[in-house]
């Protein structure tokens, strides 16, 4: 369905969409029927194909005859040429990755806020804060990505670790409404950086600094919930530091329960 959704965007990327499923076919066309399905969606009922590229969910035992044949949920995002450029797969069949998300970190395709669930502050000292949920409906066991975006204006560095005593890293604490769940924070590397004066060197970053955090939710009624992020940085430049500052971005977004199965 989510798919679907987007479909719009992935037709103007040049990106086109297939599913496959061990459901039979009458049962997919019932499904795609039902729901408006626009994309090809193939039948593998005996999960031959599931099994060669190695998916089978083997967390679903022979015995639950229901769901026994799935894959692991999951997408591989494949180039012109054939080859799987990114691939994204969770353990349990019930997770799936929000589509904003794979063509943000899989192809790498600027997304447009107006389809997310967003918000911005300004840091001072030379930083500005964005913050995107690559969605802006989660429904249960979905799994999608928070971009953290700190803007450093030029000749403005923030740190990182390791981190001397005295001074303070780049930390992010994301908390939220009862039922989502965050991973841990994905930060990118971090450049050699000097200040003047100090016989020391410091480990920062400098430009746009890009944080990435998972989230998933839990919450199965319909309703809205709420993100927190608070960001805690020190700002410098070459010849001084600012004092640690922390801003707290707020975000918005929907809750929906899962499809049903049809067929």
């Amino acid at each position: 369905m989510e798919l679907q959704d987007h479909k719009a965007e992935f037709d103007a990327a040049g990106i086109k969409l297939f599913a496959i499923s061990y459901d039979s076919v009458e049962a997919l066309g019932a499904f795609a029927g039902h729901y408006g399905i626009e994309y090809p969606i193939l039948s593998d009922v005996d999960s031959k194909v599931i099994r060669e590229f190695g998916i089978l969910n083997t967390l679903v035992l022979p015995e639950e005859t229901e769901y026994y044949g799935i894959p692991y949920p999951g997408s591989y995002l494949v180039g012109t040429d054939g080859n799987v450029t990114a691939k994204f797969f969770n353990q349990q069949y019930q997770t799936r990755e929000t589509a904003p998300a794979m063509m943000h970190a899989g192809f790498g395709l600027p997304i447009d806020p107006s389809h997310l669930s967003h918000g911005e502050v300004s840091g001072g000292d030379g930083v500005q804060i964005r913050a995107e949920l690559m969605t802006k409906t989660l429904h249960p066991r979905q799994r999608s990505l928070i971009y953290v975006t700190l803007e450093l204006a030029e000749g403005i560095h923030v740190y990182g670790e390791p981190i001397t005593d005295g001074f303070l890293p780049t930390t992010i604490q994301a908390t939220g409404t009862e039922g989502l769940t965050f991973g841990e924070p994905q930060f990118p590397d971090t450049k050699p950086f000097t200040i003047e004066e100090i016989d020391e060197q410091f480990n920062a970053y400098d430009g746009n600094v890009e944080i990435v955090i998972p989230v998933t939710s839990a919450i199965r009624e319909v309703g809205t919930a709420e993100i927190n992020l608070k960001v805690s940085f020190q700002a410098c430049t070459d010849a001084m530091c600012y004092i640690p500052r922390t801003e707290t971005i707020s975000l918005e977004l929907s809750t929906a329960p899962n499809v049903a199965k049809v067929g």
